[in-house]
């Protein structure tokens, strides 16, 4: 054993085979310990080597070198990591849920928890008898679970993502800046229940203005910020309708092409063009509905009258007010637009101004976003 470790030392450490001299055991048990004498200028410094079937720690000293080494059968088993165990799918912390259904804050929840205040059950008809007593907040629970604070049973989960259809002239914001408080202007904020606001629900991007149609509101930060980056290159499909007879042909390629803007340039998919009956009603004078392109004698020649086309396309970018001034850079000022899909959740006929829950199918393709 001594030649091997000498042996060892020589190479691995390129010591000259003089200094490997004076080479001591010390046994205990399974291990063994080696003291090699050494020039006593050596600086001091600590190896960890692994050599087939070995392990060996050598401490280099200015006394010496001690090395001690594990004679067990295999180094592979021995430095092979542990596994971290796995996370239980589909639980969260009970702060965490109850905090999503709106019984408040998280630091509110944490301490209801905390007193102990929270049973669960199976299903919400459950006897008391039948109801387990969440311990404290570290506690995991599945998200949909029947739970009851005092003894009164709680508002079911908030929904992952709402469908909305936003009308005219509504602000996709949850609160209006103080400055235009005397405005009174409509905003999201005061169309969404008091009991979603409280779980953090919160719009998905904007809508215009002055534009329609679908707008989600979601739970989960995170599916927002993929729903909306680019990189992601999720679908938004609108219907605009513009003023005059579109050829589909050349606008099909200008916006494949990109259409210039003060912001960049920025592409579309044209999907058909198809008359129309014009819009549904002249826009309000207001200075917010104009393209920040648009001359003032742009803006005195609209003609809201007249021959109109139907133009639906396809975006994967958001910019602000990025379809309407790609199309009228195009010839084609829009006087009225409607969303009517994100992803692959769409408008349909559902009302204006009207919630919907996701269809199983959504649901699936949201959630599978978050993976």
């Amino acid at each position: 054993m001594k030649a091997i470790i000498s042996t060892m030392l020589s190479t691995m450490f390129l010591l000259r085979p003089s200094s490997v001299r004076g080479l001591s055991t010390f046994a205990s048990c399974s291990s063994s310990r080696y003291l090699l004498r050494t020039a006593p200028t050596q600086l001091s410094r600590t190896y960890d080597v692994y050599t087939t079937g070995t392990s060996a720690a050598i401490t280099k000293t200015n006394g010496g070198v001690v090395m001690s080494m594990s004679s067990s059968p295999s180094s592979s088993s021995e430095t092979r990591k542990k596994k971290t165990p796995k996370k239980k799918k589909g639980v969260q912390r009970i702060d965490k849920v109850l905090a999503d259904r709106g019984v408040g804050t998280r630091s509110q929840t944490f301490e209801i928890a905390k007193a102990k205040r929270i049973t669960m059950a199976s299903h919400p008809d459950a006897p008391h008898e039948e109801r387990t007593r969440i311990k404290g907040p570290k506690e995991k629970v599945p998200p949909d679970a029947a739970l009851f604070l005092d003894g009164n049973l709680l508002p079911s989960a908030a929904p992952l993502l709402l469908v909305y259809h936003k009308p005219k002239f509504v602000l996709s914001v949850m609160e209006d800046d103080k400055k235009y408080k005397d405005q009174e202007r409509k905003h999201l904020g005061q169309v969404l229940s008091a009991r979603y606001k409280r779980c953090g629900m919160h719009p998905v991007g904007r809508l215009d203005y002055d534009t329609t149609g679908l707008i989600l509101f979601s739970l989960e930060g995170k599916l927002t910020q993929r729903l909306l980056h680019p990189k992601r290159g999720v679908e938004k499909e609108y219907v605009a309708t513009v003023q005059g007879k579109v050829d589909a042909e050349k606008l099909k390629q200008m916006l494949s092409d990109g259409v210039e803007t003060t912001d960049g340039t920025f592409s579309a998919q044209l999907l058909e063009v198809t008359p129309s009956d014009g819009p549904a009603s002249a826009p309000a004078d207001d200075e917010m509905l104009w393209d920040e392109e648009s001359s003032t004698e742009d803006r005195a020649q609209m003609d809201y009258s007249g021959e109109h086309s139907d133009v639906r396309l396809i975006v994967t970018e958001g910019k602000y007010r990025m379809v309407r001034r790609i199309l009228a850079n195009c010839g084609h000022p829009v006087v009225e637009l409607r969303r009517e899909r994100h992803g692959k959740i769409t408008l349909g006929d559902l009302a204006v101004g009207k919630f919907r829950d996701l269809k199983e199918e959504e649901l699936e393709w949201a959630e599978s976003l978050l993976k």
